[in-house]
């Protein structure tokens, strides 16, 4: 008994329903180092689990250790942070300097398994060895579509295993860019709906890299730091709130592509690299900034006859994952539960409980902004007795997105 008369204590808090569990991952290449004057050994095929870049520092990845091996670690790292604010979870896998990006898709899987599954997107960025020259086809490294290929499989895989995620691409471009494959539309009926392709840098930053080929690399750590910092339905080229531009740092006064190239220098050829899925830094007339174009996948835009549509932007491949997670998590409870039926069949009430679970999930999404809305559809003619598989249909509709304006002006006399 209290003396107290009134007793209110903080009550706990289950899972997170709001929408937003994520955690995000990056792999690399890096280089293993010793131990030497209080700076801890990095080495590969670890994870590093940061929250913010100061974790990084003390395993040994710094600026530092970047300059001293040729490599852009700590920079993806640092990046990330810069956008996505520190207390982020960021799960780091470096793999040797000899593993091509295609190759780091099975070191990717030690990666998501490791990290719990949590993981929502990754980054894959290439830090080649020394001496290494790039081989170009049609302004892309030869082993890009390939690497392409190799990631979409690994998502699939992730998906396969209740892990669904998206892949965040580093692509190296050759000088010329006009012959660029066309990622809307890749050869051999490649579809790649679970992977963006980024081919933008920090020109300024690039430029002052000394090592060898360190100047064509592509910022993947800064796009994966704004997908970090927003919601999972915003485009990471949003000029309300992504201007990639710090000024005062001296930060992104300058964009570019990949190819070492300037804004300027590219200018022509953005709008075609647009129509063809690349991601790259781009300037708006009349608001200052560097701003990413958008959130384009390495697939067609495509709209069936019931009105289906693909996943050919980030944030609805975003939509489809994050549904997935949550409706997965609020029927595992069920599993193996007894049912009483009718006659063999659900009861109408066990439907209404079953679409009900499904249709709460659609309603936490969509009070929070994240998704247009949602609607359960369970099979009453499920077989639990045989079978014992309960069939759901899911229907969710995503938020739009404005990407263009289109208007009509005129002078009037009065």
């Amino acid at each position: 008994m209290s003396l107290r008369g009134v007793v209110i204590k903080e009550g706990s808090v289950g899972a997170n329903v709001a929408g937003d569990s994520r955690e995000f991952g990056l792999i690399c290449n890096g280089a293993a180092t010793a131990a030497s004057g209080g700076t801890p050994a990095v080495q590969l095929n670890t994870l590093y689990t940061l929250r913010r870049p100061a974790d990084a520092e003390a395993a040994g990845i710094s600026s530092a250790y970047d300059a001293a091996n040729g490599v852009n670690v700590y920079r993806h790292i640092s990046e990330f942070y810069r956008r996505a604010g520190e207390g982020k979870k960021l799960h780091v896998l470096l793999v040797a300097q000899t593993v091509a990006v295609a190759g780091m898709a099975a070191a990717a899987k030690q990666l998501v398994v490791e990290s719990g599954g949590s993981i929502s997107d990754i980054a894959f960025a290439y830090n080649p060895p020394a001496g290494h020259s790039d081989t170009f086809v049609n302004g892309l490294t030869e082993d890009a579509i390939d690497a392409v290929a190799a990631l979409q499989a690994f998502a699939q895989w992730s998906e396969d295993k209740d892990m669904p995620l998206h892949a965040i691409l580093e692509a190296r471009l050759g000088d010329a860019v006009a012959g660029l494959p066309d990622l809307r539309s890749l050869s051999d009926g490649l579809t790649a709906n679970k992977v963006t392709l980024v081919c933008g840098q920090d020109w300024g930053y690039a430029d002052a890299l000394t090592w060898e080929g360190g100047k064509r690399f592509a910022d993947v750590g800064t796009y994966l730091g704004v997908v970090a910092s927003q919601p999972w339905n915003r485009n990471p080229g949003e000029v309300l709130t992504q201007s990639l531009t710090e000024a005062a740092q001296q930060i992104w006064l300058t964009g570019g592509l990949s190819n070492h190239k300037k804004y300027s220098e590219v200018y022509d050829a953005l709008e075609s690299m647009n129509e063809k899925g690349y991601v790259f830094p781009i300037r708006y007339q009349g608001i200052g900034g560097y701003f990413w174009n958008d959130g384009h996948c390495c697939c067609p835009v495509v709209m069936d006859a019931s009105g289906a549509m693909n996943q050919h932007e980030i944030y609805f491949s975003h939509a489809i994952n994050e549904c997935i997670r949550a409706l997965r998590t609020a029927y595992l409870p069920e599993v193996k539960r007894p049912v009483a039926l009718e006659e063999g069949k659900l009861s109408p009430d066990m439907l209404a409980y079953y679409n009900a679970i499904g249709d709460n999930v659609f309603d936490r999404m969509d009070n929070a902004g994240l998704i247009s809305s949602g609607k359960t559809t369970v099979d009453g003619d499920s077989d639990l007795l045989i079978e014992k598989v309960l069939r759901v249909q899911f229907s969710v509709v995503p938020t739009g997105m404005v990407n263009e304006i289109k208007g009509t002006i005129n002078l009037k006399n009065a």
